[in-house]
C-alpha cells in the first residue's frame, strides 16, 4: 500500500441510499436511524450515515488510513469507533458493496469528508488508530 492510496474505494449504485461502517465482529443494530433528523447514526460499534441515492447515480467512497492527497470540503461526523475485532467491514444494508478490511484493534478515530451534506456521491471515511 502506498501512502497516498487509498485502502479501499470502489463506485457503486447505493440502492437504499446508505452506508454502514461497523466492526466485522458487531451485531450492533443501528435500524433506529431516521436520516430525516440525522445525516448519521452510531450504535457501539457500528454506524449507518446517508449517500446518494441509487437512483441519483453512483457513489465513489475511498477509505484511508492516512491524508488523502485531495480532501473532499464538508465533514459529515467525527466519531470514536471501537474495532475490537481488528477488521472493519463498509456496506449497503442489501450487501450489493461490501468490503472487508483490517483496521484497528482497540479504538478507531473515524472522519467523514463529503462532497455534498445533503446527498453525498463522494465519501472519504478516514481512519486512524486512536491512543489508549
Amino acid at each position: 500500500m502506498v501512502a497516498d492510496s487509498p485502502v479501499v474505494s470502489f463506485l457503486a449504485k447505493i440502492e437504499h441510499g446508505c452506508l454502514i461502517l461497523r466492526d466485522a465482529g458487531s451485531d450492533d443494530d443501528v435500524s433506529d436511524w431516521d436520516p430525516a433528523s440525522n445525516s448519521w447514526y452510531q450504535e457501539g460499534s457500528s454506524l449507518i450515515f446517508g449517500v446518494q441515492a441509487s437512483v441519483d447515480g453512483p457513489v465513489e467512497c475511498e477509505v484511508w488510513k492516512s491524508i488523502p492527497p485531495v480532501m473532499l470540503p464538508a465533514s459529515l461526523f467525527v466519531t470514536s469507533l471501537p474495532c475490537s475485532s481488528g477488521w472493519l467491514v463498509l456496506h449497503d444494508p442489501n450487501e450489493y458493496a461490501r468490503m472487508q478490511f483490517t483496521g484497528f484493534r482497540g479504538s478507531v478515530a473515524c472522519s467523514v469528508m463529503v462532497d455534498d451534506l445533503q446527498f453525498p456521491s463522494k465519501i472519504q471515511i478516514l481512519l486512524r488508530a486512536e491512543a489508549n
